[in-house]
């Protein structure tokens, strides 16, 4: 069974302490599709990510008197393609799957009596276009250079099970295991010089060992960086880890940073649970007595509501009563349609929403442009209340003014309206906050932003109850793993109600089919 979660089961560690290692921690948990966690014990040592082990950026920077520190995520590197992978842009490769002759790499090899076809190639129909029924595949694409410049470059493949890669005839890569996402293998010199102006090609070989196949594959570059703006990072002090909720503390120069990640999944009331709805906090005051200059920075990419990066969607930012919001979905909305492993939702709207009395600044824009007024570089972009295009980032920037030994606090709220949550016995059915297909987001929201106070309070109290109670029950270690357990099993259901008004907390699969009511996810959240 392929789950990138599933050793936070079986992991007996120190709860609050800062040296605890965990496989990831989670920052937004809702449901199996709405699941973002941070996968280093630093906050700002890698990018965030889906359950399934997706990158789905969160990217979090606060400005001290000018001086940027990072303290969330990692900015995801910006690739330029030169031979598209079939994730990117439909690819027709050429293949085969008999035994061809030994120069089948070179650029001299005739494959005309090859099969042609869109890749990728795979044994599952769900997944790919180019069916690979054997054991082993030979594949050949071509391609031209007009020019071959600087930048780096990197193959990118994704491979299942074995890959080998040529590029004009000279090996450049091989592996002997799966590859279930793709890795971006770099150019060294050698490598790069086998690239010549005009028509070259790049040839994989690939064999599977048992199980699904799958392969597809391109070549990138990375544009050079020498205009980019040093940020520093932020010193992370503390990590505390509950039930509901995750806190980290942060140095950054002569200000202190709490912030704290939390999704209210009390159990206990069922309309908080199925609100779609988590806060981002922030808490900051001065560590040397004196006044400083502070904002805060947070970005969301819309790859939260995509299943692949390269999904094209479109993004909006608008007032409603007194939030300022932003939202984006794809533009296919294909809805309940996606079926297989390591699937993501790529219909409904990622919603980020701040209150408008604390005048948040928010942008939409490409990725390549994030951050770029936070970071105090010059664009030439127009400001948008409207944006289509892949990979956008939603920003949110919050000017703190002078900040001295008193806390100054704010949020940020993140949310997701999928619309249709699961088909149930061939019925579409909604979530659980707007089983009458009435309610809106924006009142969720609105709930949400004035409930603020007295959720935190509650999430609290209840974190504290839970570990007691499960301390009493089982002891110090049995404590811990149920904290460590929580959010992990009770966002992997999805709350609903039957056509019949009979409530359904349902679990529901990333891999294994995207199945529902699995027993490797009922087992560990039988004890609810």
């Amino acid at each position: 069974m392929k789950k990138y979660l599933s050793l936070l089961l079986f992991c007996s560690v120190s709860l609050f302490a800062q040296e605890r290692k965990a496989p990831a921690y989670p920052l937004i948990t809702h449901d199996p599709y709405f699941s973002i966690w941070s996968s280093s014990d630093s906050l700002n040592q890698g990018t965030t990510k889906h359950w399934t082990g997706t990158n789905q950026s969160l990217t979090g920077m606060i400005s001290v008197d000018g001086t940027i520190y990072n303290f969330l995520g990692k900015r995801e590197k910006v690739y330029q393609a030169i031979l598209p992978a079939a994730d990117e842009k439909q690819m027709l490769i050429n293949y085969t799957e008999v035994k061809p002759a030994s120069d089948w790499t070179s650029i001299a090899f005739v494959d005309k009596l090859w099969k042609k076809a869109l890749g990728p190639a795979g044994s599952e129909p769900s997944q790919a276009k180019t069916p690979w029924k054997k054991d082993e595949i030979w594949v050949r694409r071509t391609f031209n250079l007009n020019d071959i410049s600087t930048n780096k470059f990197f193959l990118k493949i994704r491979h299942d099970d074995n890959a080998t890669a040529y590029l004009n005839g000279k090996e450049i890569y091989t592996s002997e295991k799966l590859e279930g996402k793709f890795v971006y293998v770099p150019f060294n010199d050698a490598t790069k010089s086998l690239l010549k102006k005009g028509e070259n090609v790049l040839a994989v070989y690939a064999k599977n060992t048992g199980g699904p196949s799958y392969l597809d594959f391109g070549l990138v570059e990375e544009p050079n960086e020498a205009d980019e703006i040093k940020v520093a990072e932020a010193q992370q002090k503390t990590l505390e880890f509950n039930a509901t909720q995750t806190i980290y503390t942060f140095v950054t120069g002569s200000i202190d940073l709490k912030v704290t990640f939390t999704s209210p999944l009390l159990m206990n009331k069922l309309d908080l649970i199925a609100r779609p709805v988590s806060y981002v906090s922030t808490i900051v005051k001065s560590n040397d007595g004196k006044e400083h200059d502070v904002k805060i920075y947070l970005g969301a990419s819309t790859t939260i509501a995509t299943h692949t990066a390269f999904q094209e969607v479109e993004a909006k930012k608008y007032r409603s009563g007194n939030l300022s919001i932003m939202k984006a979905g794809t533009v296919e909305q294909p809805m309940l349609k996606r079926t297989g492993d390591d699937v993501r939702i790529d219909w409904g709207y990622l919603y980020v929403a701040a209150p408008s009395d604390n005048n948040p600044v928010q942008k939409l824009t490409q990725l390549s442009g994030a951050a770029d007024s936070f970071l105090g570089k010059m664009t030439t972009m127009m400001e948008v209340t409207d944006l289509k295009g892949e990979g956008l980032i939603l920003n949110n920037t919050s000017a703190l003014g002078k900040v001295g030994s008193k806390p100054v606090e704010r949020f940020v709220m993140l949310a997701y309206d999928d619309i249709y949550s699961l088909t149930y016995f061939g019925n579409n059915l909604r979530p659980w906050w707007n089983t009458s297909g009435k309610e809106t987001i924006e009142n969720q929201l609105q709930i949400a932003a004035k409930e603020y106070v007295q959720v935190m309070k509650e999430s609290a109290a209840f974190d504290k109850k839970l570990y007691a109670d499960a301390l009493k029950s089982g002891g110090k270690a049995y404590a811990e793993l149920c904290v460590l357990a929580y959010r992990q099993a009770i966002s992997a259901h999805k709350l609903v109600k039957s056509p019949t008004g009979e409530t359904l907390f349902l679990s529901k699969e990333n891999f294994s089919n995207g199945s529902i009511g699995t027993v490797d996810i009922t087992y560990p959240s039988a004890p609810m």
